[in-house]
């Protein structure tokens, strides 16, 4: 019950609605990042604003969620940018391939699931089927 009490006092990130599009000074005031910084992190190619028109750059939730993981690698990696690059896309190229192997792995239970489903045999039911004929060739 006290578990429940204090992860009610906790402070929660605001997690911005899909569509929601924020202005540079919105987006600095909703990460605590100055506006100057969020523009160094634009030219070092960290960060991609949602939108560029001539009234400004327009952040999305990605940029938000962006932003704080550049922020807390920037506590380690200190400005060294180029370095901060290089994490931030070997992570996203990380997903991205756990995302495939979840995909791929769907696919093939649902494989699995329908061919059991119509009588064929699965892969197990091949391998003991194999094992017990090379047994009985032995005797």
């Amino acid at each position: 019950m006290a578990i429940a009490q204090m992860r009610s006092r906790e402070i929660q990130l605001f997690e911005p609605p899909a569509d929601a599009v924020y202005t540079i000074d919105a987006t600095s005031r909703l990460v605590d990042i100055p506006r100057r910084t969020i523009l160094v992190y634009c030219k070092h190619h960290l960060l991609s604003p949602a939108t560029d028109t001539d009234h400004g750059y327009y952040f999305d939730g990605d940029a938000i969620r962006a932003l704080r993981r550049i922020d807390a690698l920037r506590a380690v990696c200190g400005d060294d940018f180029a370095g901060m690059k290089i994490i931030l896309d070997l992570t996203v190229a990380l997903e991205r391939l756990r995302s495939d192997i979840r995909l791929l792995s769907r696919a093939k239970d649902f494989t699995l699931a329908k061919k059991s489903a119509h009588g064929t045999p699965t892969i197990s039911s091949r391998r003991i089927s194999v094992m017990s004929s090379s047994r009985r060739k032995r005797r």
